[in-house]
Formats: structure tokens, sequence, C-alpha cells
């Protein structure tokens, strides 16, 4: 008999509770958890009720729980039962609201002693095997508890346990990547994890869907005002929604703090169907659910959830198909969750849809107010009863797992799909006038690059982006009739550029100008002609590290982000370069009115007194600014470091202050020695209390890992250039690492500085088609939506203006978020500006428009196009090819006509030009009107 069917008594366990004694398996240790759990279970809720909501047991167990933690070393069968006890019953620390860092951080050890004890992590573990050792349930567990341990002591500035923690939070995920069961997976970080792609691969739109496409949602709130009525007064009977919420209670343990800040009355249960009691009091709303076929399978259910301001519920995972539909009766500002890697706020009346089996979480920041959501947990779109209401639908399925029961579709739009505008940005960039200026080196174009505007670098760089989008837009055509000449003569222009950019030589700037405009001059007639190109987006690692930043509309003055020595420093700040005199006084005073409280200056920029003056007339408390300025002088060799002292004296006595918050070198101009002089400087006031923090401006990693060899008061802040282009390093250096990341594994805030401006060379982003698409999307300006992707990598901001209008504008931040999706697109843009024809770069940048494989798709001329705006039928199911669909979208036309040409079967083809769809027939016989571009071809 396998030990894993077996079950061989170990010595009886005594407990205070529950049947005695409690046999437990020297070899089963999933029993062993589940009987564990049921006694843990029991203790916790033991005379638990409306009355009494109280855990007369939490004591006793939290002494058990112990004592089976400190037989794990001699008996490993129950390592895993105790993890999950851990886990289940003691995730807050005890009369406190924060996690119990100790307690889950031997849980997640514990957790991965189990999966070892199991065989979990052997690669050649049959597959049947590790389903029955529920290994599958184990990894993404540990996982888990690795990762939010991690993140719970970055928020307490923790730096050195949360770096550890969340190294071996992406050791964990890497190991159970590698496992044959988990290698098929879309998964990059382990905020993709979810199990819903375990049933459904071909579905995963990530952690949030489009509401639009599942008719639930439009269903729900076009009947919001006969939900509301209803849930409304059911909330307001507190007593009876407290009597309601003990009955048919689905709560395992400590899942929620502190006792009722978290609390649900369930309408419907998975196994308990509809519930009289709760729908005698909501009638309407439950015989609107309980019509739909998305509530049809055994897992569906419907409760109004409670939040109190204070009260949270732990991460925790949705093990079975499924999808949740949110509708807030009453949203509270201060509420808000987080699924997979997102963070979302509740709008009254706006339904969210969420996919419930990635890790999610809840809480409420506010001190009054209660938050009250109705939740309805579907079918998956894919179950066969549910694919009906939806449409097509890609649902590929796993092997290993069999479907699960009926349930209710859901139509969505592809999350990670957007559209690029390689052609209209290759256009955009070519027609620049400051570009145009350098058609050769002239007085309007000279070679001077110290200052950007027109110059041959500066114009050089612009002509990269354009010869790269030119790549983008030919690897994501959707016609394969473009002459693969052409990316040669684009290569060539690339090699000449960097040659030029190498050794710059005046004699090679002509020959590569003409070159580059005889390219666009040709390709400008098919550029004109085409659409954006829908791209599929793929997310590696790194993108759950991200701080949170709110979008709850609050005053942009109270996004804090916290210095690694604790000062807490506005995210959001008011740049100073090249304002003077009247308009900068003005200025000042009109951020500083309007909320803004991080001021930034320079030595350099000469305007330190009317920034004092500003500061002064404004009448706010010092103690409620945050002013930065910098040592320009000393740190580029102009004076000597013992004149630090009395430049510093002039510049408090200028800003009217007794101190500053930040002070930093203004460039990594003096080295060696002579840096180690200045930095000492430096040092000693703060010694003397003259400065609070110390920071540095415009250094690489080479600066930074320098000073950080001798630095006693290691800097903590970075102030770079940081936009879409140049993102973090005005000259791109070789690391395979960001200034930005290093800056964050060392303890250091970076701020961005020019995040919309074009220095130093020509491109404006405010205007290029690429942000314009996200602009369009988001109904934000190209400012805000800029600004708000640097403060979503953690970056804090200090835009310049000189208007009230302007200043207004960039201070609303935090009332929009940007998706990963667009995030991503924007990182994009320095593989658009710096890659080569050599390779990608920036070398530590994900190639998310597929630069790499940036050369002409392969051509197939066995097809012709036979009509457009048609497709073949879908039925009946003999029709269709053996391969049916790529899966997704976001595919070229020869990606399809490869895949047709792979297969016999395949005779027919519909591509969809617009979202790069495409279905493959054997006969069609018989069309239909469709939308999307759709051109149907037939195979020769």
């Amino acid at each position: 008999m396998s030990p894993w069917l077996g079950f061989m008594a170990l010595a009886a366990a005594q407990v205070t509770w529950g049947p005695q004694p409690m046999w437990l398996s020297e070899t089963d240790d999933v029993t062993n958890q589940q009987r564990l759990h049921e006694l843990l279970r029991q203790a916790y809720f033991t005379d638990y009720n409306a009355r009494h909501p109280e855990h007369r047991l939490a004591n006793a167990l939290t002494v058990e729980l112990a004592e089976f933690q400190q037989r794990v070393p001699t008996t490993p069968s129950l390592a895993l039962a105790v993890a999950m006890g851990k886990y289940h019953f003691a995730w807050y620390e005890e009369d406190g609201k924060e996690m119990d860092v100790q307690s889950v951080w031997e849980a997640a050890e514990l957790l991965w002693l189990s999966i070892q004890f199991s065989q979990c992590d052997r690669p050649e573990l049959p597959m049947e095997v590790f389903f029955q050792r529920m290994c599958h349930v184990r990894w993404p567990y540990a996982v888990l508890l690795f990762s939010e341990l991690g993140r719970e002591f970055a928020s307490r500035y923790l730096t050195e346990e949360a770096a550890n923690t969340l190294e071996r939070a992406i050791s964990s995920f890497d190991a159970m990547k590698r496992l044959p069961y988990y290698s098929q997976t879309s998964w990059q970080s382990p905020y993709d994890m979810n199990f819903n792609e375990e049933w459904f691969p071909s579905t995963t739109t990530g952690p949030v869907w489009d509401k639009s496409m599942v008719p639930l949602a439009q269903l729900v709130e076009a009947n919001f005002h006969v939900f509301r009525t209803e849930l409304e007064s059911l909330s307001e009977d507190q007593g009876l929604f407290d009597e309601l919420s003990f009955e048919h209670s689905r709560v395992e343990g400590q899942d929620s703090w502190p006792e009722g800040a978290w609390r649900a009355v369930h309408l419907r249960q998975a196994t308990g169907g509809w519930l009289s009691r709760a729908c005698d009091r909501t009638p309407q709303t439950c015989a609107v659910l309980a019509a739909r076929p998305e509530l049809s399978c055994s897992r569906a259910g419907a409760a109004l959830v409670r939040l109190r301001p204070g009260g949270r519920l732990k991460p925790h995972f949705g093990p079975s198909p499924h999808l949740q539909l949110h509708i807030p009766v009453r949203a509270d500002v201060g509420a808000r969750m987080s699924v997979g890697n997102r963070t979302l706020s509740w709008q009254t009346g706006e339904a969210l849809v969420i996919d419930g089996s990635f890790i999610r979480q809840e809480w409420h920041n506010g001190v009054r107010g209660e938050h009250f959501v109705l939740q309805v947990t579907l079918c998956h779109p894919c179950e066969e009863a549910q694919k009906p209401l939806y449409g097509p639908l890609a649902c590929g399925s796993r092997p290993g797992l069999s479907s699960p029961s009926a349930a209710q579709p859901v139509k969505y739009q592809d999350a990670s799909t957007l559209p690029v505008p390689f052609a209209q940005a290759a256009l955009w960039a070519s027609a620049l006038p400051d570009l145009a200026k350098c058609s050769s080196i002239s007085e309007q174009c000279p070679p001077d690059s110290q200052h950007g505007g027109p110059n041959p670098l500066s114009a050089l760089n612009t002509w990269n982006y354009v010869m790269n989008n030119l790549r983008g837009a030919l690897r994501h055509t959707q016609h394969g009739n473009i002459d693969p000449a052409v990316m040669t003569a684009i290569g060539q222009v690339q090699e000449g550029i960097q040659s030029f950019l190498a050794m710059p030589t005046l004699e090679q700037y002509g020959p590569i100008i003409a070159l580059a405009t005889q390219i666009l001059e040709a390709l400008t007639p098919w550029l004109q002609q085409q659409h954006p190109a829908m791209v599929r987006f793929s997310f590696a690692s790194g993108r759950s590290g991200r701080p949170f930043v709110p979008a709850d509309s609050r005053n942009p003055g109270s996004l804090v982000f916290r210095l690694s020595n604790g000062i807490e420093m506005p995210a959001i700040g008011f740049g100073t370069w090249k304002l003077e005199g009247e308009a900068c006084y003005r200025t000042v005073l009109a951020a500083l009115q309007l909320g803004l409280r991080h001021i930034d200056t320079a030595e350099a920029y000469q305007n330190e007194a009317e920034i004092g003056r500003a500061i002064h007339d404004s009448r706010i408390s010092r103690e409620h600014l945050f002013i930065a300025t910098k040592a320009t002088s000393v740190a580029l060799g102009m004076a000597e470091a013992s004149y630090l002292d009395a430049i510093l004296a002039g510049q408090l006595n200028a800003l009217q202050t007794e101190y500053l918050d930040v002070y930093m070198l203004h460039a990594a101009g003096v080295e060696e020695e002579k840096l180690q002089q200045v930095w000492r400087s430096m040092e000693r006031l703060v010694d003397l209390g003259r400065v609070r923090a110390l920071g540095v401006s415009n250094f690489g990693i080479q600066e930074l890992e320098s000073l950080w060899s001798f630095a006693r008061v290691k800097p903590v802040y970075l102030q770079n250039i940081f936009k879409v282009y140049k993102q973090g390093e005005q000259i791109l250096s070789a690391s395979t690492q960001s200034v930005m990341e290093w800056a964050h594994n060392h303890g250091m805030t970076m701020v961005g500085y020019s995040t919309i401006n074009s220095w130093p060379h020509l491109l404006p982003p405010l205007s290029d088609p690429h942000v314009l698409q996200i602009v369009k999307a988001k109904g934000r300006s190209a400012s805000q939506v800029l600004h708000r992707w640097a403060l979503q990598h953690g970056v804090a901001v200090i835009p310049k203006a000189s208007s009230l209008e302007r200043i207004r504008e960039n201070s609303l931040l935090l009332d929009f978020e940007l998706s990963d999706t667009q995030m991503l697109a924007l990182d994009g843009l320095a593989t658009l500006s710096e890659s080569t024809h050599e390779g990608l770069l920036p070398r530590w940048r994900e190639d998310v428009f597929g630069l790499a494989g940036a050369t002409l798709p392969p051509r197939f001329d066995g097809f012709v196009e036979a009509m457009r705006d048609q497709q073949c039928i879908l039925q009946p199911d003999e029709v269709k090819a053996t391969r049916f669909t790529l899966g997704g979208g976001g595919h070229g036309i020869s990606d399809c006509q490869a895949a047709c040409h792979a297969q016999a079967d395949c005779g027919y083809l519909v591509f969809y030009e617009r979202t790069g769809f495409c279905h493959m027939f054997r006969s069609c016989q018989q069309q239909l009107p469709a939308g999307d571009g759709a051109v149907l071809m037939t195979r020769q």
C-alpha cells in the first residue's frame, strides 16, 4: 500500500477540546492537516455567536498550536498541519491589527518543509501523485506567505528583512515554475498566481476583467436601485445584520481583524442554496440573482459584506474556478481591495469584476463610515454550460484536470492587449520641427550637446526612435507584403547612428540622415494607412514590488514616501528649475496654496530667495514643509569643500529656514579623494542638525557605488532624470541593473525630474502618440499620465509649471491609476529610444514590443483574400480546423497564416485586423457579417 494512502498511527496527541485522543499519521500529512484544522476550527468558534462574539478558547488554541509546532522537528508529517493552522488562526498579533510576523514566518518555513517532506519539489513526481499530495495547493500558499511577509516588512521599513524575505518569495516562485505542472503557466511573478489559469489557461486576462463584457455586471448595475433599497435596509438594521452574519458563516479562522470589522450576510451559499431568512429581507435581490445561470454551479454564492474603518481581511486565494462581481451599496472612501498586483477602490453602484482566484485582500484605512458591498461569485465563463452566454472564447484546458461542473460564461476584453501606434509615432517623431533643423550640421544645429535642443547627437537619438518604431510597425504588420530589404536598410541606419555616437565625425552625419530620410519617405504612404497594432503584453517579475499609490482623490501633499532614515517626503512636489524672479515667487506660492508641500531648488537655479519669500508669505508651518536643495559649485569642483558651510548658510538664509530636509550634490563632478572631502563636509552638516538627510542628483550606478564605499552617512535620496525615454540615466550605461533598482536595493528613494520635458534630446513626450493612446483611454492629460506612471514606479515627482492651471493639473494625480498593461506600454518607450540594430537596450528593461524579433515575418504566398467584413460560420464544429485559434489577440497576419499552413485540414482563415485574432476552418460554405476588420482568406 502506498504510504500516501495508508495511515500509520502516531502517538496520540492530547488536546483540551474535541474527541480524545487525536490520532495522527507519520506519513500522511494531508490527513494530519485536515484533522488538526477541524479541531482548531471547533476551538476557535466554541461558544462564538452574535450575543457573545468572543473566542473563548483562543488562548488554549495558541498553546496547543505551539505544542504541535515543537513536535515538527521529530515528526515532519506535522509541518503542513501546523503551517496551515498558523495561516488560518494566527495571522494577526493578539489584540492587535498588525500581522504576527513571527507566526507568519514560521508558517512559511513550515510549509516549505512540508513541500520537501511530501517530495512536491521533485520534477519527476507523477502528476497523479502531485495532485494526491496537494502539491498544487502547497506551492501557491508557500509563495503567498513569503510574499506577504516581505511586503509587511517593507511597509514597516525593515529594509533588510524585506529584501531577504522577498528574495525567498522569488526563489520559491522560481522553484515552483521549474516544475512540469507550472512550467506552462504565464505567471511571471508571485502575484500572477491564480487558480483559474490552472483550469482554463487560454482565458487568463489578469486580476480584473472588463465589466462591459460581463452580462451579469450590466444587469446588476441596471437593477442597482432595486438592490440598494433592500440591501440598505438590511445594512441599517445592525442587530439583524450581525445575527444573520453568524448563520451559515463560512469563516474558517482568524481571517479578519478586528472582531466584527469584516462580516458577511450570505444570501446564497455554495453548499446550501439560497438562504430564506436573508432572502426574506432582500426578496427582489435574491430573485434576480437566482434566475441567472451565472450562479448555477456549485461554487456560486452571494453575500452582503460589511467592512468597518480599521478592518481588514487577510490575503487569501479562491481555489475553485470562478469570477467575483462586486457592486458597492455604500462605498466608503477609505475602503480598498487588492487582487493580484492590482489595488482597487469601489464606487457606489459601479460593478467590479475580478478573478477571485488571485491573491486578494480587503482593508479600510478610514476612521469612520461603514462600507457595504454585494459580492456575487460567478461560475467561470469557460464552463460548458456558460459558453452560450458569451460567444466564442478561447477556452483551453489543463492536462490532468477535468472540467468543473456547469456554470455561466463571461464575455471579456483581453486586458493584456493594447493598441500600440508604432506607425503614427514614426511619422510624428520624423516630423518634429527641431529635427528638421538638423537635416545638416549648421548654425541651427550646432555640434554642441551640452544643453540639449537641436544638435547632431539629439537628432540621431530621435532618428533611432523613428527606426525602432518602424521596426515595431513592421514586426506587427497585418500584411506580409513589405520588402525585406527595408529591414536591412533600417539596420544600416542604426549601425551608423551607433558608430557616430561612439566616435562622432561630421562626415558620417550626412549619409546617415540621407538614408534615414529615404527610408521614411518610401514608407510614409504605407505608414499613413496603418492602424495601431494590437500587441499582447506578458507580465514579467517585479510588478508586484511597486508601492501602493492611492487613487482616492486625496490631497496631493498627503501622499508620502518614507526615506530609509524615517523622514517622510511628500511624493508630489514642485520643481523650480528655470523659474526666476517674481514669476518664481508667484508660482511657488500658488503651489503651496494648492496643497503641495515639497519644494525642490538648487544653488545653481539662483531662485532660493524668491522661494524663501513665497514660503514665508504662505504662512505654512515649517514642520509641514519638505525643502530640498542642491550644492552645485562644490559638487562640480568650482569651489573647495571648505566653502560648503558658508554656501549652505547663504542658502538657508535665502530660503528663510534653519534647516533643510534634503541637501544633495548636484552632480557627480568631483571624484575619488575630492569627492570624499566633499562628502565628509556634507556629513558634518547632518551632525550639526542643519540637514536632515543627504542625497545626490545625476549620479549613475558607478558613481553611487563609489560614494557608497566610503560614506559614513549614506545618501537616502536620489534625484535623476526619469521620463519614458530616459528612465534614470541621461546617458545609458551597459549595466544589467537600472539606477532605480540599485537605489531601491540600497534604501534610496528616487525622485524624477524632466518627466514631461524633451530635454536633453528632442522628443516631447506630451505629444508622443504612444502616450496619447493611453491619455485617450484614461481621459486625463498627458502630463498627468506621465507623472502617474513615475509615481506607480515608486519614483517621486517634482513637476514644474508657470501657471495656476498647470500647477493644479500636475497635482491631480491621485484620482486615477494606470493598468499594468498601460505601465508596460510606457516602460517600453525606453526600448524604442535606446535599442540598437544589435540588441535590446536598456538591458534591464523588458522587450514588451518584441523588438528582439523585429525582423520581417515569413511570407506565405498561398493565401488569397476572398472577402472582407465576413467570417465563416462557427457551427457545426466539423467546419473548424484542428487548431481553430491561436488563442488571444495581438497576432500578425503572418502568424495566423503560418498556423494555418502548418495543418493539413486548414483551408480557410479569418483574420481580424483590429484585434489580431484569427480563426481557421476546414470549410467555409456559409459566411456571416463580422467586424474588427475581418479578412476572409482561402488557402491555395
